[in-house]
């Protein structure tokens, strides 16, 4: 249970977003259908830019099966009850980059533009320096422009871009950009982010 850890002992946690609140807390394992039923309900154009199927039985139960807050850790927002966002810190890094955590943020489409995903975001940098790491990095494909504007309002610069190097569920090639930010600049651009929840901040 995720209480046992110290840095995840303040779950769950109520926080505010443009018109209402949101709760958010750790994913465990009966979250199961309802994690399910958020990530199928993405539209098709969200789902397509996702690294797994998630029309798939099988991914979830390899998502839950290694559920493991010391190397991944998934954190949800609820909106009376139901699922709206999830996001996960990957720490579980190869032992030449044990200060580098990477970052992902799903935000369902109706709650896109109340600051769902910053709010996320804020939580998993908070995490990630509560945890020592000292770097973050993202990775989008090449077309995701509001995706790769976000990580680059948040500090994150393009450091690569790799042709080619990912497909879509449709099967069509894409550059994969990867981008960094030092851990401590993302934190200062969040608290000014957050004091306008900015429009934009709606993003998968």
């Amino acid at each position: 249970m995720y209480r046992k850890d110290p840095k995840l002992a303040h779950y769950p946690k109520k926080v505010p977003i443009r018109d209402g609140q949101v709760e958010v807390r750790p994913m465990s394992q009966r979250d199961f259908d309802e994690v399910r039923l958020f990530f199928k309900s993405l539209p098709r154009k969200d789902r397509l830019f996702l690294r797994n199927d998630v029309t798939k039985p099988e991914v979830f139960t390899h998502w839950f099966s290694e559920l493991d807050y010391s190397k991944k850790l998934p954190l949800m927002a609820f909106y009376e009850n139901k699922v709206i966002g999830h996001a996960l810190l990957d720490g579980e890094q190869r032992s030449w980059s044990p200060h580098v955590a990477e970052i992902r943020v799903v935000v369902s489409n109706e709650f896109k533009k109340r600051a769902v995903g910053t709010v996320l975001a804020r939580e998993v940098f908070d995490q990630a320096i509560a945890r020592g790491f000292e770097k973050a990095v993202a990775q989008t494909m090449d077309i995701q422009e509001p995706a790769r504007r976000m990580f680059e309002r948040m500090g994150f610069r393009v450091e690569a871009e790799l042709k080619d190097h990912v497909k879509d569920l449709d099967g069509n090639k894409h550059n994969l950009l990867i981008m960094t930010c030092p851990l401590e600049d993302v934190w200062n651009k969040m608290e000014m982010l957050l004091q306008d929840f900015s429009p934009w901040v709606g993003w998968h």
